[in-house]
């Protein structure tokens, strides 16, 4: 599940859980996709705990909690 937040730009983002690195459950990340503009790089964020822990980052996250991680996510290159 997911949830859209905008930017300080008023661009569209996707916020969603994911895996850590090669499909570990752990650290559980929460990553952006821009919807707005699919040319801009997805940015991630990792959280203390599984991926369950960033389903319920999403899910009961506030627009402020969500837009407080996007603004702490890095660039996936």
């Amino acid at each position: 599940m997911g949830k859209s937040i905008l930017d300080d730009d008023l661009r569209r983002w996707e916020a969603f859980a994911t895996t850590g690195e090669g499909g570990l459950p752990d650290p559980g990340r929460v990553a952006f996709r821009c919807t707005s503009d699919p040319g801009l790089r997805p940015r991630v964020i990792a959280v203390a705990g599984d991926k369950s822990v960033a389903e319920q980052a999403v899910a009961q996250g506030s627009r402020g909690e969500l837009l407080a991680l996007f603004q702490k996510a890095r660039e996936i290159r």
